[in-house]
């Protein structure tokens, strides 16, 4: 069956999977379009999401009306397509061109208005540039399953077959994308492949003449028949639901041990499509069955088991993920990324396989109630919309007030009544066989209360054995987990974010918060990306400026006062203010003029989103938001390849006349100062500010003469060194994509280099 279904002509199968591989291209191209223009708070992301989603919703249901009265649903098809193709690309493009016709209209941050007035905006623009694009991506999927099906009694081995070569091009788009093309040709390339890719299918479609049929008349309605598909309706919206809890938790786990880059995302996230697709692929053999309810009501019960189960293996694996690597960067080498692979396949596969054999049956059951092939479409986009509320809620409520643990047994129990439901619809001995697969179900859900919190458990077992001392804070928040530990008797103090290391009470953080000041005859002001362990800000308080500090985790801004000791005082005095966003974002959207703008983002430098602040179109954004004689201090972190380092200093090149790199002495990383005006060099000047700063209270080795050894690079020399090398562009994010220098072992700097 299998293979007469794949040689259909004009072999629409073969042509849904690429179908499946464009739209994961377009969906995670415009996603990084769209964060940056947001920024990456939960409700940023989560408001992207929801619109994707929305759109494939909405076309799925207006598709799903108008399938089975399509005379050449087929032709149908092509021009869909052939649509996608080109509001894709204008998509792209439109999107490409958001920051600069947005800023205008975002309201400055600090208020509930003006985030009120930025939700709305998102909403609004997000909607206007992907509405089209994804409703009608929506619109796919009814229709062919309208074309190849004669009615419903053969409709679910085509919904199961679509709906998985679909699902598997979808997880080749995301490791296209993710691994290949923006890495090799840019975000605007990737699209154009895709568009390219929807062209062709909409070509080979036309060529094959695709012929007119007679629409089948719709079947009587009956009162039994309308409510057996109201109950799929809701059955499906409660699965989606489940699925994409189940997904946010697994990425909270996950980031534990696969770390945070483009790379683990995306092993991820294709090892939850594959799953899906391989299950949905099995269903073919069972979906035109008759009554698939009992089925469908142990596949839920098996779900809520396996992904307890799945809780249960990662904390066993989890804790014994020890390597201290696990505290910097998962990914450090190229044949790590099997391992990424092999965590995200274990603990993800086997319950998205039975989620990926449950939606054709559910939908199949529910086309048979409905008595017409389109009601496709009405039950897709309810599975879909409840995939929003699952992501939305889950972030937003389960993990903040319940944390992962009790979140994933949450989720399971939901899978496990909505097995129970169907059980119930289908009555008799199907409910009565049903109940073994329940008490199953709740001795899982027994079992994970007594499983240890596998977040707390594996961050904590890695402190213990490499770093022991006083877990002083640990929280989980929207955004990750965040823990501040205390060593050597309290004098040491480090921030970590999902396990990371991210900063601490170190001199590091002092240093590029002092220096931007030292070089200015009056400071005002200063910006901060990221609260870290508090250096920057409280360095910045003492020279008396006012300081903004914009830091995404809200628990991170709850642990500041361990770091800083004066800061309700500070607080209140108004010497400094905490917003809870993006820092591009809130750049983006500001009315100010800083004198210095810090960026200190969480290493590596090719960890998710920390391109956006390296790049060049970032700078753009800085020198607009700075005075006159104003300086951008970023700190670039070791470890680093040669090649990443001179790409940031050539993008910094192209936008600031003037470029000066320190490098100091015990410091894994280098200090760029970037400006329009050549810095002040003048010893007694110098010396002068040192003090007026009171940079002796936290620094007492910074004099002019500290200044001068320390000095690594100046403009003349910085433009020399990186003019080889292309600039990190938003296009073309070259940092944040380094498998290609893991694979050909690029020089790599583990410290600051000789002579640098």
């Amino acid at each position: 069956m299998i293979k007469n279904f794949l040689n259909s002509r004009p072999n629409i199968p073969l042509l849904f999977f690429l179908s499946g591989v464009s739209g994961l291209i377009y969906e995670t191209v415009w996603f990084r379009m769209l964060i940056r223009v947001f920024g990456t708070t939960l409700e940023a992301t989560s408001t992207v999401l929801a619109v994707f989603m929305g759109g494939l919703a909405l076309g799925a249901v207006i598709a799903g009306k108008k399938a089975d009265g399509a005379k050449n649903p087929l032709k149908a098809y092509a021009a869909l397509e052939l649509l996608i193709a080109l509001s894709a690309l204008s998509a792209t493009l439109a999107m490409a061109g958001l920051p600069e016709f947005i800023a205008p209209l975002l309201p400055e941050g600090g208020t509930a208005g003006a985030e009120a007035g930025t939700a709305l905006l998102r909403v609004l623009v997000s909607a206007g540039v992907l509405a089209i694009p994804t409703a009608l991506m929506g619109a796919t999927l009814p229709l062919l399953v309208s074309a190849l099906s004669t009615g419903t009694a053969d409709s679910g081995g085509k919904i199961s077959r679509l709906y998985a070569l679909n699902t598997l091009g979808a997880a080749l788009g995301v490791l296209a994308a993710g691994y290949l093309l923006i890495a090799h040709a840019g975000e605007k390339g990737a699209a154009l492949l895709a568009a390219a890719l929807n062209l062709a299918i909409a070509l080979r479609v036309m060529l094959s003449s695709p012929q007119e049929r007679q629409p089948a008349p719709p079947a009587a309605e009956t009162a039994e028949g309308r409510r057996g598909y109201r109950l799929m309706l809701l059955i499906l919206g409660a699965s989606g639901f489940t699925a994409l809890a189940l997904e946010v938790l697994w990425a909270r786990l996950l980031v534990l041990t696969i770390g945070n880059s483009v790379y683990a995302f995306s092993a991820m996230l294709a090892s939850y499509l594959l799953g899906i697709a391989l299950g949905s692929l099995y269903a073919g053999e069972r979906a035109d069955d008759g009554d698939t309810l009992p089925l469908l009501a142990k596949t839920q019960a098996a779900l809520a088991c396996v992904a307890l189960a799945g809780l249960g293996a990662f904390y066993l694996a989890g804790t014994g993920a020890t390597d201290p690597k696990y505290m910097y960067s998962p990914l450090t080498q190229a044949s790590d990324i099997f391992h990424l692979f092999g965590w995200s396949l274990i603990i993800i596969m086997p319950a998205t396989a039975l989620m990926g054999f449950f939606f054709p049956l559910a939908a199949q059951a529910g086309v048979r109630a409905a008595g017409r092939v389109g009601a496709v479409g009405a039950l897709y986009g309810a599975n879909t919309v409840g995939t929003i509320l699952g992501s939305l809620i889950t972030g937003f409520i389960l993990i903040p007030q319940l944390g992962t643990k009790f979140s994933f047994i949450l989720a399971a129990i939901l899978a496990a009544l909505t097995g129970t439901a169907l059980a119930s619809l289908a009555g008799g001995e199907a409910k009565r066989r049903f109940t073994p697969w329940l008490a199953g179900a709740a001795l899982a859900a027994a079992a994970a209360f007594a499983v240890p919190d596998p977040v707390f458990s594996t961050i904590n077992r890695r402190f213990q054995l490499h770093n022991p001392g006083l877990l002083a804070f640990h929280a989980e928040d929207r955004g990750g987990a965040v823990d501040v530990l205390f060593t050597g008797g309290g004098e040491i103090k480090s921030l970590y974010i999902n396990g990371l290391a991210v900063s601490g009470n170190g001199e590091a953080g002092k240093l590029m918060s002092h220096f931007p000041l030292l070089f200015q005859a009056s400071p005002k002001s200063m910006f901060i990306i990221g609260l870290g362990a508090a250096n920057t800000l409280r360095s910045g308080v003492l020279h008396g400026v006012k300081v903004t500090v914009a830091e995404l985790l809200p628990a991170v801004r709850e642990a500041g006062p361990l770091f800083a000791g004066n800061w309700e005082k500070s607080l209140a005095a108004g010497r400094f203010e905490v917003r809870l966003n993006d820092g591009r974002n809130e750049l983006l959207r500001s009315r100010r003029k800083y004198d210095a703008i810090i960026v200190d983002v969480t290493p590596p430098i090719y960890s998710s989103g920390a391109v956006n602040v390296y790049s060049r179109d970032f700078f753009k954004i800085a020198r607009s938001r700075l005075t006159e004689t104003g300086v951008l201090s970023l700190w670039i972190p070791l470890p680093c390849f040669e090649s990443d380092y001179y790409m940031i200093i050539r993008s910094l090149k192209d936008v600031f006349p003037e470029v000066n790199v320190w490098a100091f002495p015990g410091q894994a990383g280098f200090l760029a100062l970037a400006s329009a005006q050549p810095l002040e060099s003048r010893p007694k000047v110098l010396a002068g500010r040192i003090k007026r700063g009171n940079v002796a209270r936290e620094l007492p080795f910074v004099t002019p003469e500290y200044i001068y050894a320390t000095h690594a690079m100046g403009t003349a020399e910085a433009d020399e060194l990186s003019a080889g090398y292309p600039a990190v562009t938003d296009d073309r994010p070259h940092t944040e994509f380094p498998l290609a220098r893991l694979m050909a072992y690029s020089p790599m700097w583990f410290q600051v280099p000789e002579g640098r």
